[in-house]
């Protein structure tokens, strides 16, 4: 009986664990950075997922001005500047990825439907830019250009459909706040959502909220606001 009363009580401490982490600890998680308001309101992008399984809002207040952080958003991605975060970690799974430390002008006229950001080197996930409106909105979504988006399917297959937003604005005429909104889709089972709430989640959120940092630390150092 006490061996079984010890069973009863790691299994509700367990429970009461996993409640905390999946209503507490996520929600904040997932709107890390951002206002109640920026979490709600809606943004550029956001018709591309109009039904999203799984949807983040983070942001941070840069010390800069809205056309002194648009450079560094332009030239995102594997087959450009990179993704201002944590290289080391991208570059354990072979992404051969470098984020650039000053703007690049050859990566800067890019062109809507046409342009896309790569996230591997081999270019087989390739994120269509649907939205240059600068120095406010710039957003990617899943699937080469000329290509239809892709269909929510297997998460483990890589068969997301997704799209990544990023919104700068003004606070004042040296500050802004830098938004980044991820929204997607996928066929949901029992397997995919444990994968999504105790391995995608935590990994998204350490690898975004990197870059919201690096994305900050740069336009403020290249404005001389560090």
């Amino acid at each position: 009986m006490r061996r079984l009363h010890k069973v009863a009580v790691a299994a509700v401490a367990l429970e009461a664990l996993g409640a905390a982490y999946s209503f507490v600890l996520l929600p904040r998680l997932r709107g890390w950075g951002a206002t109640a308001e920026e979490v709600t309101r809606p943004l550029p992008g956001d018709d591309l997922i109009p039904d999203p399984l799984y949807a983040t809002t983070r942001a941070i207040t840069v010390s800069a001005a809205a056309e002194d952080v648009w450079p560094w958003l332009v030239q995102m991605g594997q087959n450009r500047g990179g993704f201002y975060t944590y290289d080391v970690l991208e570059n354990l799974f072979r992404l051969d990825i470098h984020s650039a430390d000053r703007i690049h002008e050859e990566w800067q006229d890019l062109a809507a439907g046409h342009d896309y950001v790569s996230l591997d080197p081999d270019e087989t996930m390739k994120m269509t830019i649907t939205t240059l409106d600068p120095p406010r909105a710039f957003v990617i979504r899943t699937g080469a250009p000329a290509e239809d988006p892709p269909a929510p399917g297997d998460f483990f297959k890589g068969e997301i459909a997704a799209s990544w937003a990023f919104i700068i604005e003004p606070v004042g005429e040296r500050s802004c706040r830098l938004l980044i909104r991820w929204r997607a889709s996928w066929r949901t089972t029992a397997a995919a959502a444990f994968a999504r709430a105790f391995l995608l989640e935590p990994v998204h959120f350490v690898m975004e909220e990197g870059m919201l940092r690096g994305i900050r630390d740069r336009a403020e150092r290249s404005t001389g606001c560090v």
